[in-house]
C-alpha cells in the first residue's frame, strides 16, 4: 500500500571523525555530493510529499547546490547535535503538516539507499503502523560474532540473530517522534538515533527491516572508497 510521507534529512553536522575538508555530506563523489545521492530516492518517489533538510546557519555549500531549490525541499537551521537538528526539522514540519503524517528520517551521509528498500520500508509503515509510538527502520544484522566487553575483557557473548544494527531511514508518526525527541531533550538523555529516543519514551513496537548491507553511513575517510565502488556497481556513478 502506497501512502504519502515526509522526509527529514539532518545535515548540520561537521563530521570531524571523517577528517575531510568539507563536512562529509557535502564531499563530492563523481559529479555529485553525498547529500545529493542521499536525497535521490526521496526525490524520485512520488509518494514523498516534502523533504526538510536541516543545515548549519549560512551554509553556502548547501545553498550553492541546485538541488537545494527543488520544489519538494524546504530547509531550516539545525542545532549543535544531531538530536537538536532533528528536533528543529520536526518542529518545522509540524508547522504545515498533519501530526499523523509518516516521517522518514535519513542520514545525510548515507548515500547508497536503494529505492526498493525505501519502498519496502514505507509500505510496511503504511500497512502495519497503527498505534502511538510505533516505528520501523532499516537495519543490518552482524555477520560476525558479537561480544560485550569491559575494557579489555569480554563480559558477555550475544546471539547475533537477535542483534540489529540501526541504519536509516527510520519512520514514525510525526507527532509521536516529535514528543519522543522533545522528551529526550527535556530530560537530558542522549540517543544516537530516533529509534533509541522513541523506544525510551514509548516502550512500544519498533520493527527492524533488513536492508541492503551497502546502505552504509560515511563516518571515516576510508568509507568513501566503499561508497564509490557501490555507486558504480549500482549504476549511479
Amino acid at each position: 500500500m502506497s501512502e504519502e510521507y515526509l522526509a527529514l534529512i539532518p545535515a548540520a553536522g561537521v563530521g570531524s571523525r571523517a577528517q575531510l575538508k568539507l563536512a562529509k555530506q557535502f564531499t563530492e563523489i563523481g559529479s555529485k555530493t553525498i547529500i545529493e545521492y542521499a536525497l535521490d530516492p526521496f526525490l524520485a518517489d512520488e509518494n514523498c510529499k516534502k523533504i526538510c533538510v536541516v543545515t548549519q546557519e549560512d551554509n553556502d555549500v548547501w545553498t550553492s547546490l541546485p538541488i537545494s531549490g527543488h520544489e519538494k525541499i524546504v530547509s531550516c537551521i539545525g542545532g549543535e547535535t544531531r538530536m537538536q537538528s532533528v528536533l528543529k526539522g520536526l518542529e518545522n514540519l509540524m508547522e504545515t503538516e498533519e501530526k499523523g503524517s509518516l516521517v522518514a528520517i535519513h542520514d545525510a551521509a548515507r548515500p547508497c539507499l536503494l529505492n526498493s528498500d525505501l519502498k519496502k520500508l514505507i509500505d510496511f509503515a503504511a500497512d502495519e503502523m497503527k498505534d502511538e509510538g510505533q516505528g520501523v527502520f532499516l537495519a543490518h544484522q552482524p555477520p560476525e560474532s558479537v561480544n560485550l566487553g569491559d575494557k579489555n575483557k569480554v563480559t558477555k557473548s550475544l546471539d547475533r540473530s537477535k542483534v540489529w544494527l540501526s541504519a536509516t531511514p527510520q519512520v514514525f508518526f510525526l507527532e509521536d517522534i516529535l514528543k519522543a525527541v522533545e522528551n529526550a531533550k527535556d530530560t537530558d538523555k542522549f540517543f544516537s538515533d530516533e529509534v533509541g529516543a522513541a523506544f525510551s519514551f514509548y516502550k512500544s513496537n519498533i520493527t527492524p527491516i533488513l536492508s541492503d548491507r551497502m546502505n552504509i553511513k560515511v563516518t571515516k575517510k576510508e568509507d568513501l572508497v566503499l561508497v564509490e565502488q557501490y555507486l558504480k556497481l549500482s549504476g549511479r556513478l
